[in-house]
């Protein structure tokens, strides 16, 4: 973390790790979990009120957009609903500020409101160690975690600078934005840009440092949606919603960029770009051989030193191969020349350290596009050939009748004269009284009698 605290830690509600966070961290915003929160209402709230208001609960938490939104809101249902002397739920009112996304959605926490990321950590390595693997056998289980940790973001990686999402619109920060972001937060970007149109933004308030906008969606056949205030500070040139999006997730929301469709700002701006979303996040570090991180901060000469060795140790590996034979040397010494060509062209714009490669080997750089919607395999009817609808056309005929419409196997008349049968045993001819039969009811129901 780069000897810093983290802004924001997502915690369930143990005072044990509060305590010890006002010590250690007194600048980090200390969250709670929503999700432990609300799973516990369940056990803290009467059975049939719980049943009939859960949900009621959940949209006053989760859809207020200011604390006086939500505490309006809140009151309004204790009364209704008779939840006011609950005391549980007057304890969570009281310190709502820690886990109400109307009081806490201003700072950033990269869209997570839970302690899912280490949740997910769990769960991730439950699948390969267990309470049984001894020493020797949880470090190569653990190792073989992150080996498939690694390589699954190495696949991430692959396609973050490989494929390029398919434009939507002709909007050119869309555009501008395929080229920076990473593919899952350009995803989630385009939805905006797309969602966008279905506003319609008017001037509401004007003063001498602030202009205040209205953002209203609308959709035909259906009536006006919520109001979103927008404001725009004129000497920072800065916009900021009331949706906490930008804010909370750390990408512009649909209400930024419809202000922007109405102002004419073509390219998005550095100051709305998030460095951490975009595919060079990871440009500028390096890792040393104690597995330190040495970055911009630290100071230039660790970082320059760290690249430099890292360098020269793959490089030597290379020319000791090389130099074996004729052909591996003159092989490489082409690749060589080639290779330095290319590494001139990159500049290093200010002390970002993100590479920016010449417009000529850009042009020439080719994207793989997501492919065109096409039919899948199996869906719909399956489709028969010739020779299948010939037969399936053509009336059966029964071979014993020869009508139409059934075979031998259902055929009426085979059936009628199997119904009932009387045979003599022995086949010879009896005195009257002295028979000794077997009577056959239908075909498979046997009876005897004397």
């Amino acid at each position: 973390m780069s000897n810093q605290a983290p802004p924001v830690l997502i915690t369930d509600q143990d005072a044990a790790i509060a305590k010890a966070l006002s010590i250690v961290m007194p600048v980090t915003f200390h969250r709670f979990c929503i999700w432990h929160i609300l799973n516990k209402s369940s056990e803290k709230i009467n059975v049939m009120l719980y049943n009939e208001q859960y949900h009621r609960l959940v949209h006053i938490i989760k859809d207020s957009e200011t604390p006086d939104e939500f505490e309006q809101r809140w009151n309004e249902a204790m009364e209704l609903t008779n939840l006011g002397c609950n005391e549980w739920l007057s304890t969570m009112y009281d310190i709502r500020s820690r886990w109400v996304p109307a009081y806490v959605n201003h700072i950033f926490s990269a869209g997570m409101s839970s302690s899912q990321r280490s949740e997910s950590g769990h769960s991730f390595f439950k699948k390969y160690v267990n309470k049984k693997n001894s020493l020797m056998g949880f470090i190569t289980r653990f190792n073989r975690a992150l080996t498939h940790q690694r390589h699954e973001e190495l696949v991430c990686n692959h396609v973050d600078l490989n494929e390029q999402p398919r434009i939507l619109s002709m909007v050119m920060m869309e555009e501008q934005m395929v080229r920076i972001y990473t593919k899952k937060i350009f995803l989630l970007f385009q939805k905006e840009i797309i969602q966008s149109n279905k506003y319609i933004c008017t001037k509401k308030v004007s003063s001498g440092k602030i202009k205040q906008y209205s953002m209203q969606r609308f959709e035909s056949g259906s009536n006006f949606h919520r109001q979103r205030q927008l404001t725009y500070y004129i000497q920072t040139d800065y916009v900021s919603c009331s949706c906490r999006t930008f804010d909370f997730e750390g990408y512009p929301c649909r209400h930024m960029v419809c202000f922007f469709k109405k102002k004419q700002v073509l390219l998005l701006h550095q100051k709305y770009i998030l460095r951490r979303w975009t595919k060079n996040a990871k440009v500028g570090i390096s890792y040393g051989d104690s597995d330190h991180i040495y970055g911009e901060e630290e100071g230039a000469d660790k970082s320059l030193m760290a690249r430099h060795g890292l360098l020269a140790h793959k490089a030597a590996i290379l020319v000791d191969d090389a130099s074996l034979t004729d052909a591996r040397s003159t092989y490489l010494l082409g690749e060589f020349e080639n290779l330095h060509l290319r590494v001139k062209e990159i500049d290093i714009v200010g002390n970002t350290g993100i590479p920016i490669f010449s417009s000529k080997s850009q042009e020439s750089q080719q994207f793989i596009e997501d492919p065109g919607e096409v039919r899948a395999k199996g869906c719909g009817k399956r489709l028969k050939s010739s020779k299948e609808k010939a037969l399936s056309n053509r009336n059966r005929q029964c071979s014993v009748c020869g009508a139409a419409g059934h075979d031998k196997r259902t055929c009426p008349s085979l059936n009628s004269r199997s119904n009932v049968h009387t045979y003599d045993i022995d086949n010879t001819p009896n005195e009257p009284g002295e028979h000794d039969t077997f009577t056959t009811i239908g075909s498979s129901n046997f009876q005897f009698g004397l």
